[in-house]
This record gives structure tokens, sequence and C-alpha cells, in this order.
């Protein structure tokens, strides 16, 4: 009676959550779904439970979230995606989570978040440009793209108000016909001149949001609609005095009328819009010298260095000081326009007030008559008459964002510390200096992610925040400093410490981590893993350091976490190994270094040949002979299966029809498949057009797969395994009860033989138990009109009792080892006429 309570109680809890949560069970149907979920897919529970999910989310969406699921289910942790789902024109952050049953999603609305970072993203990019003197064109489309990256479906498109004020100009309109961009070029302004000279005539936003019916469209609307524009919503681009500049308007494919956010969003590029307008026209009117006066849009002043005193100026000197004009006329200037830096004594306008000079570029400050200060970007130059010409801008707030830019772009949103990409500069500056050593330590929680699962992200990074308050405070005093690197780990850089030191330092460091914190209504107990790396016994490179600090952190947690390891030479061995036999891998099969050897296979009852199986070997030009224990787990690692994979099924294919022209008949060649190769699409083609290229009998090729490769995507396999079958090729499940060994398999996948483990084999028929296991392996097999083949028949005494036990086929040292294609050709004896 408890457990329906104790199902009630759950989903209960699950209606209080903010979050959109639904349950799937592995067949990808909703088993529930909270009131949250429910409102944002605008379906009831009733409609949604036992759909399946791919039905409720658009195309392009499922990818990323379905690849998420695929690693959370074959890792069986939790994982996390981002998405765009355009029928609600949101952003969400997925996080997936694995379950005996199926698996649990929570979807968290983060639009604003990933607006904000695109938009700060882009703009310092705009603004890079801007000050580069790109052409404004460029920087137009830049503004048009980030917008329409930003709104998707919107078509963005930039007029330019003309010098006579009366017309509007193509500015740029990246994602609109040509056709129709010529067409509306040279628009005339005016009331009811489509929604861009109308807005550009009264100053003010004008949404249309159906051109078919809309009056403003009356004598514009036929090139529109033959275009497939149905709605247009168009807000002027206003100067720094307030004057139009041209006009910023998006169009649609659909009727429409906007939403709150789609204007806030327009509104958020305008000014800088503005300002790459002005500033191309600013520096168009700075070439023209004959018209200086008339190049600035905000301040310009004549003064004479001689006496320090202004002798003219605009209004817009005043509206930034503050200081009325009588004021400004009476102040020597360099009261109040300051040198950049406080300690700097040279005043910028002497610099240039030599006759002939040519034109200068300074930033000072201006201190305003309220104390406060302000940034001015100059450009001046010095007249024949001693009088010194100059326009200036304020840069003031551009300054700020582009400072706020290039912290957020270095230091970490969550905790303020550095990002890899000042470490690493901190880190090589550190290296500089050979005559001491330089610790790097790499701090890593241990399953932090419990944390974020247990209480939620947002008391998560309350931890964040509080741990790396602590590491700060631990380091106060040393030469050292901490910096965020990953979700749930640390960096420390240290110099001047003995190898005695650094191991104390970590052990500290372990130790502030492992208090108790406080966070919201939760006290957490967390612990570290501390790697140790240090110049010049670990290496003299940034990376380097960092990876085998990294490495020593893996290995702590390896032994139980909570503990420090010390990067040891073992390792470094270890690593170096990797390295050079990954490189020396890429290479193999364009040098030829690999080849393959075959291992008979026998009929258990009468020890006839059946056939071999194909088992790869690298013979390298460098390393010499690599165990495949060493190298194939290298190759899985880099991603190089499919391709050495594919070389693999060539060769066996092409001896097995080397071996057919010698008349040898009435066996089979058996080829392994990794997970990689299982998983990738196209494989059944490949093997098709494997056996069509030399000639094979499908029926002579034995495709060996492992369990594990069935955990990827089960799915997938069982269509690909269909495709397979379809071929006529034959198919085994290798290494049969080591791995999940579920029995569903047997039912679920055309599997024509098992293969059983050696392991269950090389202790027969002495042990008991695994002589029952022998049996009973053999015996489901049969049962489910399956052969059964062992591997790693080594003595006569278990050839004798597998036989016996009814296994079908044999494979082992005792009756042949691998060897390579000359040997392996003896093993069939004299061909038959």
């Amino acid at each position: 009676m408890d457990e329906p309570r104790l199902e009630l109680d759950f989903h209960q809890v699950f209606e209080r959550v903010t979050d959109a949560y639904v349950a799937l069970d592995r067949d990808w149907r909703y088993t529930y779904l909270n009131a949250t979920a429910c409102e944002l897919f605008g379906r009831s529970a009733e409609e949604l439970i036992g759909r399946h999910i791919w039905t409720e989310f658009p195309e392009g969406v499922g990818q990323p979230f379905q690849l998420a699921y695929e690693k959370a289910m074959a890792e069986q942790r939790p994982q996390q995606v981002e998405a765009f789902y355009p029928p609600y024109h949101r952003w969400f952050e997925n996080r997936i989570y694995p379950s005996a049953d199926g698996l649990t999603i929570y979807f968290r609305d983060v639009t604003e978040r990933k607006r904000a970072e695109q938009l700060a993203a882009g703009q310092h990019e705009i603004l890079e440009g801007i000050a580069a003197q790109r052409p404004l064109a460029e920087s137009l489309e830049r503004i048009a793209r980030l917008h329409e990256t930003m709104n998707p479906g919107a078509l963005c498109s930039l007029l330019l108000l003309d010098d006579d004020g009366r017309h509007v100009l193509y500015g740029a309109a990246p994602s609109l016909p040509d056709a129709y961009n010529r067409a509306m070029h040279g628009q005339e302004i005016g009331e009811a001149h489509g929604s861009c000279g109308t807005a550009a005539w009264l100053g003010e936003r004008v949404v249309v949001a159906d051109i078919a019916s809309h009056p403003y469209w009356e004598n514009y609307r036929q090139p529109a609609l033959a275009h497939g524009l149905k709605a247009c919503w168009s807000t002027p681009v206003f100067g720094s005095h307030k004057e139009v500049l041209g006009t910023f308007a998006v169009y649609f494919r659909e009727q429409r009328e906007p939403r709150e956010e789609e204007l806030h969003s327009i509104d958020r590029m305008l000014s800088i819009t503005g300002i790459a307008i002005e500033s191309e026209r600013l520096a168009a009117r700075l070439r023209e010298r004959n018209r200086f006066f008339e190049m600035s849009q905000e301040i310009f002043c004549i003064l004479d260095p001689r006496s320090g005193r202004l002798r003219q100026f605009n209004p817009s000197l005043q509206q930034l000081t503050g200081y009325r004009a009588s004021e400004l006329t009476s102040l020597p200037y360099r009261e109040f326009l300051l040198p950049r830096h406080p300690g700097d004594a040279a005043d910028p306008m002497l610099v240039c007030g030599r006759c002939g000079e040519q034109i200068h570029e300074f930033v000072n400050r201006c201190r305003c008559s309220d104390g406060s200060e302000r940034l001015l970007e100059w450009v001046s130059f010095a007249a024949p008459d001693g009088l010194v010409y100059a326009v200036a801008r304020d840069i003031t707030e551009r300054q700020r964002v582009e400072a706020e830019l290039a912290h957020a772009s270095s230091h970490d949103p969550v905790t303020g510390l550095p990002q890899y990409l000042l470490l690493g500069r901190a880190l090589r500056e550190m290296l500089k200096d050979a005559t001491a050593p330089v610790w790097v330590l790499v701090i890593g929680l241990d399953r932090f992610q419990g944390v974020n699962e247990s209480v939620g992200h947002q008391a998560g990074d309350d931890v964040l925040r509080q741990l790396a308050g602590r590491l700060q405070a631990a380091l106060a005093g040393q030469q050292s400093q901490v910096a965020r690197v990953a979700g749930d780990e640390f960096v420390v850089t240290a110099v001047g410490l003995s190898a005695d030191g650094a191991h104390a330092l970590a052990e500290r460091l372990r130790a502030v981590v492992a208090e108790p914190v406080e966070v919201s209504d939760y006290r957490l107990l967390l612990t570290a893993s501390v790697g140790i790396s240090h110049s010049p016994d670990h290496g003299s490179d940034p990376n380097n350091l960092l990876r085998r600090a990294e490495a020593a952190m893996n290995q702590a947690k390896r032994e139980g976490r909570d503990r420090v390891s010390a990067f040891s030479v073992e390792q470094m061995r270890h690593l170096e190994d990797r390295l050079v036999m990954g490189n020396q891998l890429r290479d193999a099969i364009r040098h030829g270094e690999l080849e393959l050897h075959y291992q008979p296979q026998y009929r258990a009852a009468d020890l006839r040949l059946t056939g071999f199986e194909a088992l790869l070997r690298w013979n390298s030009r460098q390393l010499g002979q690599v165990p495949p224990a060493c190298f194939i787990p290298i190759a899985e690692a880099l991603g190089l299966m499919p391709e050495i994979g594919q070389w693999v099924l060539d060769a066996a294919c092409r001896q097995l029809r080397a071996w057919l022209d010698r008349g040898h008949r009435d066996f089979t060649v058996a080829v392994n498949m990794s997970a990689q190769q299982v998983q990738r699409p196209g494989l059944a083609a490949q093997v098709g057009a494997a056996l069509q290229r030399h000639g094979v009998p499908a029926a002579m090729l034995d495709i060996e797969i492992t369990e594990s490769s069935f955990m990827e995507n089960v799915w997938r396999v069982q269509r690909t395994l269909a495709e397979l079958k379809a071929l006529g090729i034959r198919l085994s499940l290798d290494d049969f009860g080591t791995g999940y060994s579920s029995l569903a398999y047997l039912k679920q996948f055309p599997i024509d033989k098992l293969k059983i483990d050696q392991a269950f084999v090389r202790e027969l028929p002495a042990d008991s138990a695994d002589a029952a296991i022998a049996r009973t392996i053999i015996a489901v097999a049969h049962e489910l009109h399956m052969q059964v083949a062992a591997e790693g028949v080594e003595t006569a005494a278990q050839a004798d009792f597998l036989a016996a036990a009814g296994c079908d086929e044999l494979q082992g040292n005792h009756l042949g080892p691998a060897v390579n294609v000359e040997q392996a050709g003896k093993c069939f004896g004299p061909v038959r006429e």
C-alpha cells in the first residue's frame, strides 16, 4: 500500500519544480510530464503520455538532443545539451539523466543568457571593426547578421538616409533578394512610403504586420509580395544629435505582429548601428581637410596652446562637461582636459602643436563640472597660425563595454577567477625564468555532478564561489594564483616552492575543500583530488604541465579520490608512449604497416577446418611489433577504427577470394567490427561493396561484434545488423558472457553464433563454475538455433570437455595459433579436385 503513495509524493515533488521535467521509457515514450512541461509543449499530460518524443520535436532540434541521450545511456551518467526550439523561439538547457527504466529530462529556459552572450560577442566584434575603420558596408552586414542570428526568421535591412535627407539608400540586407534591394534603393521618404520611408519621415517606429493590406505599402507591395515578404517593422536610427541617420528594418515571410522581446532586441542594435554610421561619416569628413569643422557629429574645438585657452567649440562640449560657455573660455583647458594616465605630465595637445605636423590621434580625460570624468578620443592637427583644430568623441561607454567584454572573455562568470586563456599566459611568463621550478596543481572536485543533481545548479554555483574564495585565501602571501578551467576543476600555479612545499600546499588546498560548505538550506561535505606537475622535470610548456597535472589528478581519483598524487616518471612515459604511438598509428595504413594474421577454427566433433578469424597486427617501422592490446584502445580513442576496420574488411575479402581461386571451399573468414564501426551509418553498404569488389560469396564472411557494441544505441545497431543479415553474411557475438550478457540481445538480434569468452575456458574442465557456465551457454544457444564456438582453447582436456558438452566449434593455440597468410594456407591441406 506504500508504493502508490511514494509515487504520488515523487510526482508532487516534480510538480513543484520550476523547470520543465519529463520522464521517458527505454522506447523514447513519455511516462510522466510535470505541469511546467505541459505548459511548455502546449499539450496536456494525457495527450502526451505514451507518445514518442521525436514526434513532438521539430526537425533539427532532435539531433544534438539524441546524441546526448545516446551518450547518457552509453556512459550511464548525466549529460547536458543546449538547443534552440523554433516553435517557442527560446533556448533551453536540457539535463538528461539515465536510469534503469529509461531517462528523465529537465528543460531550463536559458534564452536571455544565450541572447546576452550572442549580443555581447557580436557587438564586441563589430566595435573592433569600427575601431579598425573597416568599411561601413561590412559593419552594417555584421550588425544585420547578428540580429538575424538572435532572431531566427527575421530578415534584416539597414538603409541610410542620403545627404539631402530625402531618400533612403541601400546599406546592408544580406538575407533579402538582390532584386528587392535594388528596387528599394533610392526610395523617397514620406508618409505612406512603405515602412522604412515612413519611419524615416516620422522619426518613429512603423510596424506593418500585413504588407498586402496596409495602406503604407500601396505603391511598394508588388516587389515585396513577389519575393515572399509579408511583414515589415522599421525603426529610425538616430545620431548623437537625434537626427535620423537611416532605418533598421526587419522583414518576415509571414504576417505577424512583433513580440515585446523582439522590439527590445531591435532597440539594442540601434546604438551600435548609429555608432557605425557616424564613425564612417566622421572618418570621411576627416579626409576633407577644407571642411574640417563639419566632420564631427560630436565635439569640435579650436585651442591655442600658447595661451592655454579654448578659442572656439561647439555646444556638445558644454553638454558633456556641464560648464557654461563663459567658463570654458575663461578656464585654462589643462584644468579639465587631462592626460589619460594621472601620472603623465605631458600635454597631448602640445605634441601636435608644431606647424606641419600630421594628423594626431590620442585619448585623454575630461573632468566635468560635477567632478566626474569622461574619456575623449581626439583627432587633431596644428595649423600654420599655431592653433590646434581638434575633434573628439566621448568613448567612455564604449571603453566600459569593451573592458567588460574583455573581462568576460577571460574570466569565469560564476567565480570571477581567470579562465584557461589568462592561466596559460601567466604560466608562460612564469616559465621564462628557468632558475626556479614552476608548479601546477589541478584540483578536481570529487563527484561534484551530484551536487548539481541534488541541490540544483544555482546552489552548485554558490558552492563553486565559496570554494574559489577559500582557495584564494589559502594562497594569500604566496607567489601563486588560481584559475577555473572546467566545471569542477581549478588550477593553481606557483613558484618558489620545494617538492615538500608543493605537496604541503596541495594538502592544504585539499583540506580547505573538505571543510563543510553552507549553501541555501544545505550543508555539504565535499572532497577533492589533487594532481601535481612541475617544470622542468615534467615539461617547460604550459599545455604539457597542465596535461600532466591533470593526468596525476585522474590517477588520484582512480586510487580512491580525496588524495594528492604527483605526476610520475612512469605516467609521463605512458603518456608519451601513447602520444608517439597515436602519431605513428595515423600513418600505419598509408605506410603499409598493417597486416592480418589468421587463426584457424575447427569443428569440435571431428576437428575439421571450418574457417579462420582475421586478427589485426601492426608492424611499425619505428616501434616494431606493437601488440593489439596496446594500439587498439589508442585507435578507438583517436576515432581511427572506422578507417582501420575498412582496411581489415577489404584485406580479409581479398584474401578470401585468393583462397577461393586456389580451389579451397567450405570455409569462412571472420572479421571483427568495433563499436565505432557498428554505430556508424553505412556499414552494410561498405560490407556489400567489399564483397562485390572481390567477388566473395556473402555466406563466407562472418562478422564478429562484441556485446558492448549494443549499448551505444540499441535501435541503430538493430537496424545495422538487419541490413548486414540481408546481405547474406553470418553474424557472431564475440566474448559472450563478459559484457552485459543480456539474453534480450539473443532474442532481438539476428545472431548466428555465440563465442564463449576464453575467461570461461581457461580453467576448464577443473573449475566447476566455469563448466556450468559453458554448458548453460551452449544449451541456451542451441535452443535459440545458434552455433557455439569456444575461444582460447589451450589444452586437449579443454577441447575434449567442450566437444562433449556440445560445443560446435573450437579456436585456440592448442589447435593452431594465429599465423601469417602463407602459414594459414597450409591449414587447408591438399585441394580437392
